[in-house]
C-alpha cells in the first residue's frame, strides 16, 4: 500500500469517528438508551459514510464507544439496556442497602414540623 492511501485510510476513519461520536452525542443528548440500528446507519450515510452493518459494528467496537450492538439496535457504553434498567421486585444483594426515599423523608419532616408549629 502506498503511504498517500494509507494516508487517505486514515483521514477516512478519523472523519468516521468523528461523524460516529456526533451522531452518539446527538442520540445521548435526547437520553435515548437504544438507537435503531438502520436509523443510525442512515445517519451516517448523510455525513457520507456509507457502511455495511459489519463496517460500522466493527468500526464501534474498535472504538469502545458500545456496549452492545446487533442488526436491532445499539447500545452505547455507559447505558443500560431498557429491560435492566429497572428490575421489579427484586430483592437487595445481601451486603447492599435499601433506597432511600429522600424527597418523601425532607417532605414528612416538613410537614411534621408545620404541623408542630400550628396552635393547638
Amino acid at each position: 500500500m502506498r503511504i498517500r492511501d494509507v494516508f487517505l485510510l486514515e483521514a477516512y476513519y478519523d472523519d468516521l469517528q468523528v461523524a460516529i461520536m456526533d451522531r452518539l452525542a446527538q442520540y445521548l443528548g435526547k437520553e435515548v438508551n437504544e438507537i435503531p440500528t438502520d436509523e443510525f446507519r442512515m445517519k451516517l450515510a448523510d455525513d457520507g459514510f456509507m457502511l455495511s452493518f459489519e463496517e460500522m459494528k466493527a468500526a464501534m467496537e474498535e472504538m469502545g464507544v458500545v456496549a452492545n450492538i446487533d442488526d436491532q439496535n445499539i447500545t452505547p457504553k455507559g447505558k443500560i439496556p431498557n429491560d435492566l434498567a429497572e428490575p421489579e421486585g427484586e430483592e437487595p444483594l445481601p451486603g447492599e442497602e435499601e433506597p432511600v426515599d429522600v424527597a418523601g423523608m425532607a417532605g414528612d419532616q416538613a410537614l411534621s414540623a408545620v404541623k408542630d408549629e400550628l396552635p393547638q
